[in-house]
């Protein structure tokens, strides 16, 4: 969605988009509470790799704090913050893959891929 050459505020804005769906496509169906815990485990395993992703996460209770990510994202550049924010995003996959299973996964996510994921141009010469 942001694209090559995006700076730090398009990536922040993209990765928080990005998550927005997520709760919006996962809440009806395992709750407000569990989505932010697997956002928790998420940036957790990120912080691995990124260890400043850790703050992001510190004294989360029953929502994902997106201010927070938002606001932490902006401190680091335009690579560090699309790298960290997509390997945040990577760990929640694979959570709830190992949770769900893949098909159920990408049955749930779909409309987010869909949201990530420009439409394919069209071709008018036919």
């Amino acid at each position: 969605m942001a694209g090559a050459g995006a700076d730090a505020l398009q990536i922040a804005d993209c990765i928080v988009q990005t998550w927005q769906t997520i709760e919006a496509a996962l809440t009806p169906i395992i709750g407000q509470r569990s989505v932010a815990t697997l956002y928790k485990r998420s940036f957790y395993l990120a912080s691995r790799r990124h260890p400043w992703l850790m703050d992001v996460h510190e004294g989360m209770q029953a929502s994902m704090d997106l201010a927070t990510l938002k606001s932490r994202l902006l401190e680091h550049g335009s690579t560090e913050a699309a790298a960290a924010g997509g390997a945040a995003l990577q760990m929640f996959h694979e959570v709830l893959t190992n949770l769900l299973g893949s098909s159920l996964t990408e049955r749930l996510l779909r409309s987010v891929w869909a949201d990530l994921l420009p439409a394919p141009a069209q071709d008018d010469s036919a």
